[in-house]
């Protein structure tokens, strides 16, 4: 069985560290697991993204009809969330700023909007974090718990990275660009968090596969709001 994981790159930079661990992380987990894994890494950057134009017109219709995202068409995005319905799992690569993930993946995650109002249709995807900050302290763990908010709201399955030290994810540690290849705890965490994610996404799509599971997640407008 083949597991695909999507990687998302959320640096605004161009050979960045959090570029390198994500793509470090996944040419081990090829070497690891040769034919098993099929990985794909989208870079943020690279796209154009609008923003959310909160119209409140996001996926689906109070009698159940899904529709597209109003801003379908005029941007990247919807290419991205394809990629997200592809994948069994997804790793995400995040410099940190402020103890917080990049506006770059703030501005692309809220566009999945419409997904979790189509029925959760990212509900069971594994992901997992890997924040970079300047410091060993710098942050990193606020950035990882931040970032798995909407993946939550989105009905998707956390990971930390498992192995020896089951901590939230990876933190990477590095200053110039190409320092995260001198850190190989930060090096080793990253691989770790690629490696569960794969390793729970293939038990999920097995037990998926195996019991003809259908999921039971619909999106409701009125639950649990004010009348």
């Amino acid at each position: 069985m083949t597991v695909r994981l999507l990687g998302l790159n959320c640096s605004p930079r161009d050979n960045s560290n959090s570029g390198i661990l994500l793509d470090v992380s996944f040419k081990r987990l090829h070497e690891r697991y040769p034919g098993e894994a099929e990985t794909e890494i989208i870079a943020l950057r690279e796209l154009h993204i609008e923003p959310c134009k909160a119209c409140n017109i996001c996926g689906k219709t109070k009698d159940g009809r899904f529709i597209p995202c109003v801003r379908a068409g005029e941007d990247d995005v919807q290419m991205v969330l394809d990629s997200m319905l592809a994948a069994d799992g997804i790793c995400v690569a995040t410099p940190v700023y402020f103890g917080l993930p990049t506006d770059l993946f703030s501005r692309f995650i809220m566009r999945t909007r419409p997904l979790r109002h189509q029925d959760f249709s990212l509900a069971n995807r594994v992901v997992g974090i890997m924040a970079t900050a300047g410091r060993r302290s710098g942050g990193a763990e606020t950035t990882i718990i931040a970032s798995w908010l909407p993946f939550i709201r989105n009905g998707c399955l956390l990971v930390g990275n498992g192995d020896g030290t089951c901590q939230f994810g990876a933190y990477g540690w590095a200053g110039a660009p190409g320092h995260i290849l001198s850190d190989e705890w930060g090096l080793e965490q990253g691989f770790q968090v690629a490696e569960r994610v794969f390793t729970i996404a293939g038990v999920v799509q097995a037990g998926i596969r195996a019991i003809d599971f259908k999921s039971p997640m619909v999106f409701s407008y009125s639950a649990g709001v004010r009348p």
